[in-house]
């Protein structure tokens, strides 16, 4: 999975193809990426089908563990200038 996340910090384009296999592979092992959580974090610049995939997995990737952050990330994304990702 390491070189998926490689793949994170590429070209939007890039990243959603990733952040499809990654969301692929998190349905048969969620546990997989548990110490990454923050690579699924949205960037204010992150391009709406990037954010929409990166929030997918945050959602696969909630555990009792990541819960506080994420929960925490999710209240930053209500506040957010994108009208369409809120």
């Amino acid at each position: 999975a390491s070189p998926l996340i490689s793949l994170l910090s590429s070209d939007p384009e890039i990243q959603y193809v990733a952040l499809r296999n990654i969301n692929i592979v998190l349905q048969k092992r969620p546990n997989i990426l548990d110490k990454e959580t923050k690579m699924f974090f949205c960037n204010f610049n992150d391009p709406i089908y990037v954010k929409l995939e990166k929030l997918d997995a945050l959602v696969k990737l909630a555990d009792l563990k990541n819960i506080d952050a994420i929960l925490h990330e999710f209240k930053d994304y209500a506040s957010e200038v994108d009208v369409e990702f809120v």
